[in-house]
């Protein structure tokens, strides 16, 4: 009896172990099929992906260090000079919105009300200063000059809300948009306003200021969303963040970042606004140093590499060394910190059996190392394709993997790919890439060899048998 016993234990530990080898093996009848595994040639160079990196202003074209962002800021005044006619095509023209979708780079949008400047100025549209009855502050300090409107008036949250409308009816189902900064409230869309003793500009409780933020929301609902600091409708809602001061210690380390990961109370209401710690895993952190080049200097880069490390950051601009002369005394460390910051996806190993049959199921197991500071934020679709010994596709898979879960750190991903019955017996190369839906081909950079001319990756060859 006892043997018996034994006899069944050691059957089904068989039967189990048999059973993981075939799945193991990809799924083939014949276990007996090797399994070949390929590590691809990792590379040092600087990545000139999609949505990271410098963000470049968007009125100048004229730019010696790579990217693939540039920035806007859109004022009222500019916006909607007469009331109701938006100058849509002129601010377009001004940004240069043709020429940055001909170079494939994606703007960052953000509504400005409030812009200090060295002249005496408002942001918002005369038609607008006189309905809300020219209510507001003129001020005159070392921010600069400027006009903040109060922003607790109804006409102005009215015609804020008709604003935003007009703006993502035109700009929400735009690729060309890559993300949206909630300006709208405070000096430079920053959400404050000054309050010491040069000045004491009244800022709106969060009964009001949720309003804005709102419009946004309702409007503007395939964009990510990115506030200033944290605030409990942007942790309710899981917009990102951005940080206009970049690179300080004060301003990034013991604020930014103190705030979003305990929590503050803001000094300008005294209400108290949340912690967002996990923020970055679903929005974008971003924002712009708070001097273009003082921060990549040798005595500063390891603390701003840090600082990036941190607040896992996916880009910085306007305000940043996009000017510096290539191969400059700053480019070893513009180079380490764009290695550093956003996505940057490395292809760390790929197995797959040596043979298959034509008609048969190629599983292709991947690992995936993410070596940046932040997850890719859009839904781009992995693709593994078979290439013949022409270069020509003869394969391919598109599996239901969502890139967006790739946070820092390795993953691992299995493909299932169709074998067409018809391919004839040879060797073929196994590819890995993402694909822009906008152009259907591959859109982002591995941090790999190996790239072929239509940018997807070769990963290795398999025998196709018949």
């Amino acid at each position: 009896m006892l043997k018996s016993y034994w006899f069944l234990i050691v059957f089904v530990v068989l039967t189990i172990s048999a059973v993981g080898l075939f799945v193991g093996m990809g799924f083939y009848a014949d276990a007996s099929v090797k399994r070949i595994s390929y590590s691809p040639a990792e590379t040092d160079e600087v990545l000139a992906n999609p949505y990271m990196g410098f963000s470049v202003d968007a009125k100048y074209v004229e730019v010696t260090q790579p990217f693939r962002l540039a920035h806007a800021n859109l004022s009222w005044r500019e916006l909607e000079p007469a009331k109701g006619e938006y100058a849509f095509d002129e601010i377009e023209r001004k940004f240069n919105f043709a020429h940055w979708r001909k170079e494939d780079v994606k703007l960052v949008l953000r509504v400005i009300l409030d812009y200090p400047r060295d002249d005496a100025h408002m942001d918002i549209p005369d038609w607008l200063y006189d309905e809300i009855g020219k209510r507001g502050t003129h001020y005159d300090t070392d921010y600069g000059k400027g006009f903040s409107p109060d922003y607790n008036q109804a006409v102005l949250i009215r015609h804020h809300e008709r604003l935003i409308a007009a703006l993502a009816k035109r700009y929400n189902n735009d690729s060309l948009i890559a993300f949206i900064q909630l300006g709208s409230v405070g000096h430079w869309g920053e959400w404050h306003t000054r309050d010491d003793e040069q000045a004491s500009i009244p800022f709106p409780l969060r009964n009001i200021s949720d309003q804005y933020a709102k419009h946004y929301i309702t409007y503007f609902k395939d964009k990510p969303l990115l506030m200033r600091r944290p605030h409990a409708i942007a942790a309710k809602n899981e917009f990102g963040l951005y940080n206009d001061a970049f690179g300080k210690h004060d301003a990034t380390v013991d604020g930014f970042l103190r705030w979003y990961k305990e929590g503050y109370t803001s000094w300008l209401t005294n209400e108290e606004e949340p912690a967002m710690p996990h923020f970055w895993k679903k929005a974008p952190s971003g924002g712009e140093f708070a001097d273009d080049t003082k921060y990549l200097r040798d005595s500063a880069i390891e603390e701003t590499l840090r600082q990036a490390r941190l607040t896992h950051v996916s880009w910085m601009g306007p305000n940043a060394p996009i000017h510096e002369e290539p191969g400059g005394e700053l480019q070893t460390n513009i180079d380490r910190f764009l290695k550093t910051i956003g996505y940057r996806f490395v292809i760390t190993k790929v197995s797959y059996a040596a043979k298959v049959k034509a008609g048969g199921k190629l599983n292709v197991i991947i690992d995936m190392a993410n070596r940046g500071v932040a997850p890719f934020y859009y839904r781009w679709p992995l693709e593994m394709t078979l290439s013949d010994q022409s270069g020509q596709i003869a394969a391919t898979a598109r599996p239901s993997i969502d890139i967006r879960k790739w946070l820092p750190g390795s993953h691992k991903v299995s493909v299932q790919l169709n074998v067409p019955k018809h391919l004839t017996e040879s060797e073929y190369t196994v590819n890995a890439a993402i694909l822009d839906p906008d152009k259907g081909a591959p859109g982002i950079l591995f941090a790999n060899e190996g790239k072929r001319p239509d940018g997807r990756y070769a990963l290795g060859s398999v025998l196709v048998k018949r």
